[in-house]
């Protein structure tokens, strides 16, 4: 059934690679009939081609953006569903037939997931693994404090209410360069050994980066729960741009900056903090490293020590990094979280006249104190 499935989402991407169709809609409704060779019930042709049109989605989006895409097709077999499965007690079942099912054992690190407030929405089986997709409803929390987060090469720097915390990300770095260092040493000349060996430490790699970064943002968000406060980030775009080939710069400074990962821990932030109910936000990173947080005159750079800022009107030495986490923060607070009036505030203040006012059309007459 796992290989069915696998045919039909391939057979899918190929129809709508040959007639460039990615949306959903189009492709069900001229190009539906085309799956009735294959065995299996309807409720599963559906989602085989919701998967084949995301995969087309996924790649038509970066070949725009200029990445180099990988063959959308599927080469392992799996099964995706949102129809027609339930979970009884300790069992998933979920339809192969009419009036057959199959029941897979749940762990019991799923159970214990798995509550009134968290509701199964799909599930993905392997001949592996089996990932339940799941649903919580949650009410967004008022916040009252902002966290706001600088993303740095060698650290991420974040301000809260009890001062600046600072987590370095150096190791990231020696974590990517020794990979490349093994990649570059092997010498065995055979394509399919050589692509397997480079597909098990590129994955070894994503996986410790994904980790290290999880805990990053574990606690960071566990920081925005118990203060109650609001995420906000720098909205960093283009940034790959700047460091092409061709730009002036040395290659091995050029792959330093092209392997930071500063999108993977912003995502594992939104859907955490998504989780929680804690309001994520993005501002303008532009001079959140060149003002002062205390009085926003412009400070300069020690040149006795490394990223060091000297600001002369408060006669204050701080750390780059903590100020352009203060700068975010601020930014945050001012346009996200600063309390505005009510309608009924206008009337308050000094007013010239003794005639009554009328609220939103007098309100050049009113003298602020």
């Amino acid at each position: 059934m796992m290989e069915t499935f696998r045919d039909m989402v391939n057979h899918c991407i190929r129809i709508g690679l040959e007639n460039n169709v990615t949306t959903l809609k189009k492709f069900s409704s001229l190009f539906y009939h085309e799956l009735d060779c294959y065995q299996i019930q309807s409720k599963y042709k559906l989602t085989a081609i919701s998967q084949a049109c995301g995969r087309l989605t996924q790649m038509k989006r970066s070949i725009k953006k200029g990445i180099r895409t990988r063959s959308p097709f599927v080469s392992k077999p799996y099964l995706v569903s949102c129809y027609g499965f339930k979970i009884n007690g300790m069992l998933l079942s979920f339809p192969i037939a009419n009036r057959e099912f199959v029941s897979i054992v749940l762990n019991s690190h799923t159970l214990d997931k798995l509550s009134e407030r968290i509701q199964p929405r799909s599930f993905t089986i392997t001949p592996t693994s089996l990932s339940v997709s799941v649903q919580k409803e949650v009410e967004e929390l008022i916040v009252e404090n902002v966290i706001g987060i600088d993303r740095n090469l060698r650290n991420v720097t974040i301000s809260t209410q009890y001062g600046p915390v600072m987590y370095k990300t150096s190791k990231l770095l020696s974590i990517k360069e020794n990979t490349m260092h093994v990649i570059a040493t092997f010498r065995r000349n055979d394509r399919r050994v050589k692509n397997k060996f480079y597909s098990q430490k590129r994955n070894r790699r994503s996986r410790r980066v994904q980790q290290f970064l999880h805990k990053i943002s574990k606690d960071i968000v566990k920081k925005a729960v118990e203060s109650r406060s609001m995420i906000v980030l720098e909205e960093i775009k283009g940034i790959r741009k700047l460091y092409r080939r061709g730009n002036g710069q040395g290659k091995k400074f050029r792959r330093r900056l092209n392997s930071w990962s500063f999108y993977e821990l912003q995502r594992q932030i939104q859907y955490k903090a998504s989780w929680e109910g804690i309001p994520v936000r993005f501002v303008d990173p532009k001079r959140t490293s060149q003002l002062c947080p205390v009085c926003g005159d412009r400070i300069q750079e020690d040149r006795l020590q490394l990223r060091k800022l000297w600001c002369i009107n408060c006669k204050r030495k701080m750390d780059r990094d903590v100020v352009a986490a203060l700068n975010i923060s601020y930014k945050g607070w001012s346009r996200f979280c600063h309390p505005r009036g009510l309608s009924d505030e206008a009337m308050r203040g000094n007013v010239e006249t003794l005639q009554p006012l009328i609220l939103g059309v007098d309100g050049s007459k009113l003298v602020s104190v």
